[in-house]
């Protein structure tokens, strides 16, 4: 059962991974483009939105990472597990786009995500002192 929880929750990481990369590289490419064609404010606040959505993501892929690295770190060790998080955010960002999102910007996603696992944590009473 626990390794089934595993590869579902890395087959998810690795789907959500999929699908930052092909939507940033769109997004790149989609502003790259208007830009060259003179695009107005208006079209280029649009785009600025869709990356409210892959800010989404990386909310949504909190919980999984944050999951994994309190099994493989276990209690004790924040600073450990947060730079682990951190990391798996970092590598889920494609690399064109890691400078729209600082190590505050991770943080306060990282730190919101972590608030929501504790809760579900507590519901199923799992990684509960």
């Amino acid at each position: 059962m626990k390794g089934n929880l595993t590869q579902w929750i890395n087959l998810a990481l690795y789907g959500v991974t999929l699908l930052l990369f092909i939507a940033g590289g769109a997004l790149a490419l989609w502003r790259l483009r208007r830009e060259k064609q003179g695009a107005q404010a208006e079209e280029l606040a649009r785009i600025d939105t869709a990356r409210g959505t892959l800010e989404a993501l990386l909310r949504g892929s909190v919980f999984g990472l944050v999951t994994q690295a309190e099994r493989d770190y276990g209690p004790g060790t924040g600073e450990i597990k947060r730079a682990a998080v951190l990391a798996g955010l970092v590598r889920l960002l494609p690399a064109h786009l890691r400078t729209e999102f600082d190590e505050e910007n991770l943080g306060v996603i990282i730190e919101n995500g972590l608030e929501a696992a504790k809760e579900i944590w507590a519901r199923e009473k799992r990684f509960v002192k």
